[in-house]
């Protein structure tokens, strides 16, 4: 299993609270790496459910700063340090991001003064351990240990948003792409050719959703539609497709059945939705695992 790009989706919601779909935050291993792509609402519950402590990981990669893709950092911080078999990180926690990764860090260090004093008056933890130490990354090799190669590639998330990155991941001549949250856009498809898995966000809202509540605009203006998705698939022919974070905006929500009608219309290729806990191993051939496999 040593040629073996494995990736677990441990959250593939939106904003929206869920118990199905927790936010986005993406497990990566290969070549003895451990890589957390997002760190969304409930990322420590899904750990805990793959049987994983919560210090697994102590490297962080966040694509941009919407809520729904940072905000289980905190409980992964603190929770994680911890000196029990279910956490025991015993180091800081190392987070990438786009520029501003500082103030995240600044902040979580005063937000967690005060679970941090008491562990340390208890000789329970050494309060280094409560850091987040930050690392400013821009287009480009993000990661390079072991083998395992994560590249970011420059988005576009909307006008105010001007650092969001999707992600091409290396291993072993085995490549995943992962959008995260973007429009249609030319630079990630360039590239995202050659990809064994590529995973892209989607959006959608029936035209009689965006008369009776203009601000749903606003959001759909960030996303990829489900025709661009199809064109984005169309165009790089990845060896498998899969959506994720789909956003398909209330009242009267686009079915599935249209949504894939959409997207065909542009791309005739294989395409899954993805689901929480669904692991992903790319070696010889691609295999996708439900949590619910009885091989759990």
């Amino acid at each position: 299993m040593e040629d073996v790009l494995k990736v677990t989706l441990l959250g593939t919601g939106i904003p929206n609270p869920s118990i199905n779909a927790f936010g986005t935050s993406t497990l990566v291993e290969a070549g003895g790496q451990r890589v957390l792509i997002d760190c969304g609402r409930g990322a420590v519950i899904r750990l805990s459910q793959l049987k994983l402590p919560v210090g697994y990981v102590d490297t962080v990669i966040l694509s941009h700063y919407h809520s729904d893709h940072y905000s289980g950092i905190f409980d992964l911080l603190m929770s994680g340090c911890i000196p029990q078999p279910w956490a025991g990180r015993g180091g800081p926690l190392h987070v990438y991001g786009p520029e501003g990764v500082h103030h995240l860090a600044d902040g979580a260090w005063e937000a967690c003064k005060l679970d941090r004093d008491i562990r340390v008056a208890d000789n329970e933890i050494d309060p280094e351990h409560m850091r987040i130490i930050p690392h400013v990354y821009e287009e480009g090799v993000v990661f390079d240990r072991g083998g395992l190669k994560i590249i970011a590639i420059l988005v576009d998330h909307g006008d105010y948003i001007p650092t969001a990155y999707g992600f091409r991941i290396e291993y072993g001549g085995h490549v995943l792409v992962h959008s995260h949250d973007t429009r249609y856009n030319e630079n990630l498809i360039s590239q995202a050719h050659g990809a064994d898995v590529f995973i892209h966000e989607v959006a959608a809202a029936r035209p009689s959703t965006l008369e009776a509540y203009p601000k749903v605009k606003v959001a759909i203006d960030h996303h990829a539609s489900p025709a661009e998705v199809g064109r984005v698939f169309a165009q790089t022919r990845p060896r498998l497709a899969m959506l994720t974070h789909l956003a398909l905006l209330p009242p009267d929500p686009l079915s599935i059945d249209d949504l894939f009608s959409d997207l065909m219309a542009e791309y005739d290729g294989t395409v899954l939705i993805a689901e929480d806990l669904m692991t992903i191993r790319i070696g010889k051939g691609i295999s996708i695992e439900p949590f619910r496999y009885p091989g759990r």
